[in-house]
């Protein structure tokens, strides 16, 4: 039996002469084995510069913004009925669309790290209902995932505020207030009241300071 045959060997071609199709797989093949392509350096982390303190912060803007949302609808028993005072124009829903905004975006600004509670010499306005500027800070840094929720909570609070501006509506104005509250407390309660001091907090209309 004769051995077979040799096969006929092709004779190579040159790689320009390849079809396009068969020598765009080569390179795409030759660019998948050396890897993907590194990726850019997208720069150093946004620098932020919390100039404020978080009493400055409470003072200047949380403090007034929620005042006015809780202001904004007085409901007050007379004689001659119940007399409601509510806003009634845009020019009224849209200050408190400005509120909202604020309360808001200070849910983010308290999540900044590295803001101090209160300047060096600041004192408790309220003592012995309020801690000391530098015990609500070591509370804030032994429980800092509290604290970021509870930053949280104020910015969602905003939201619904917001929300119920946006609506024109009196009585989502009113559950937005209440949301806003709860919110507030939480975190006095948490951060700012002495253990034995909730209950006497409860009358002073929420002037808490750091």
């Amino acid at each position: 039996m004769s051995p077979p045959a040799a096969l006929p060997r092709s004779t190579p071609r040159p790689l320009g002469s390849l079809p396009r199709v068969a020598l765009a797989l080569a390179m795409a093949g030759a660019t998948g084995c050396a890897g993907d392509a590194p990726q850019p350096d997208p720069g150093p982390r946004p620098d932020f510069q919390p100039t404020t303190t978080v009493e400055e912060l409470m003072r200047a803007v949380i403090d007034p913004a929620a005042d006015a949302v809780w202001d904004a609808v007085v409901i007050t028993s007379t004689r001659d009925g119940i007399d409601r005072e509510v806003p009634d124009s845009d020019d009224d829903w849209l200050a408190l669309e400005h509120h909202a905004v604020r309360l808001l975006e200070s849910g983010n600004l308290l999540q900044i790290e590295g803001r101090p509670i209160a300047a060096a010499d600041s004192v408790s306005e309220l003592p012995g209902i309020d801690l000391e500027p530098a015990d609500i800070a070591v509370r804030v840094a032994a429980q800092y995932d509290a604290w970021l929720r509870s930053s949280r909570e104020l910015h969602d609070a905003g939201v619904v505020v917001l929300e119920a501006a946006r609506a024109r509506s009196v009585d989502a104005l009113l559950e937005s207030g209440d949301r806003l509250d709860a919110a507030c407390e939480s975190c006095h309660s948490r951060f700012w009241y002495p253990p034995d001091a909730a209950e006497t907090a409860a009358g002073t209309n929420g002037a808490t300071t750091p």
